[in-house]
C-alpha cells in the first residue's frame, strides 16, 4: 500500500443571467451520480487478460481477425462479452486510471469529506484493480462513517476496482484508520444511510480493520 489532491451589457442584464445560470445549476443532476467511466471491473480483467494473451506464441501464429474467438474459448468465456471488453478497453486507452482517480476525487470532492482528500491512486496494472485513497480524519467516532463514504465514492468513481484499499491520518499525520473492501460490498451501501448504518453494519463489511481509537493502531 502507497503511504499511505458572456457578455453583459448592463448589471440588470447579468443580474437576469446570474439567477438563470444558478437556477440551472440547482436544477441539474448530483455529478456525483454519473460514472463517466464505462467500464466493469469484470470488463476489465476480460481485457486485461486478451491483452495478455496476445504476446502468447500460440496466439501471435492466429490470424488476427480469429484471435478474439480464440482467446474466448480458451478463457471459456463468451465470445461476445470479450468483443464488448476489447472495444471499450480499446477506446479507454492509456489513461484509463487517470480518469478514474480523477472521477473519485471528483465524487469524493461533493462529499462530507471535501477538502480532506489527500493521496487517490488507482492500481490498473493488472486486471485485479486496487484503488487507495487517503483522506485527513478531524473526529475519531465519525471514522466508520468517513470509511464507508470512501469506499462507496471510490467503487463508483473507478468502475473497474476489485478492491477498495483506505487509511486516514489525523491533523498531526499520524495514521488512525485502514482497511480494505471489495468494490463489489461497496458499492452496495446507501449514501443516505452511511450515518444511520456505518458502525452497526457497514463496517463489519470491511476487511483487515485497524482503528487508533477502538484499541487497534494502524501501523505506517
Amino acid at each position: 500500500m502507497p503511504t499511505p489532491s458572456c457578455i453583459a451589457p448592463t448589471t440588470l442584464a447579468r443580474s437576469a443571467f446570474a439567477g438563470v445560470l444558478a437556477a440551472l445549476v440547482l436544477a441539474a443532476p448530483s455529478r456525483a451520480s454519473a460514472t463517466p467511466v464505462d467500464m466493469t471491473a469484470e470488463q476489465y480483467r476480460m481485457y486485461k487478460d486478451y491483452v495478455g494473451a496476445l504476446s502468447d506464441p500460440r496466439v501471435e501464429k492466429i490470424a488476427p481477425a480469429k484471435r478474439i474467438a480464440a482467446i474466448a474459448k480458451n478463457f471459456r468465456i463468451n465470445e461476445k462479452l470479450l468483443r464488448a471488453a476489447v472495444t471499450k478497453g480499446d477506446a479507454l486507452g492509456p489513461t484509463l486510471a487517470h480518469d478514474c482517480e480523477a472521477e473519485v476525487r471528483s465524487e469524493l470532492g461533493t462529499s462530507t469529506l471535501k477538502g480532506r482528500i489527500g493521496e487517490v491512486k488507482v492500481d490498473a496494472a493488472d486486471g485485479h484493480v486496487v484503488t487507495y485513497v487517503q483522506w485527513q480524519n478531524k473526529d475519531g467516532s465519525k471514522l466508520e462513517e468517513e470509511a464507508a463514504t470512501v469506499a462507496l465514492l471510490a467503487a463508483r468513481g473507478a468502475p473497474i476496482t476489485s478492491t477498495v484499499a483506505l487509511w486516514a491520518k489525523d491533523p498531526s499525520g499520524r495514521k488512525v484508520f485502514e482497511a480494505k473492501i471489495s468494490a463489489d460490498a461497496a458499492s452496495r451501501f446507501s449514501q443516505d444511510r452511511i450515518a444511520m448504518f456505518a458502525r452497526a453494519r457497514y463496517i463489519r463489511v470491511f476487511e483487515d480493520v485497524k482503528n487508533a481509537y477502538t484499541g487497534t493502531p494502524p501501523t505506517d
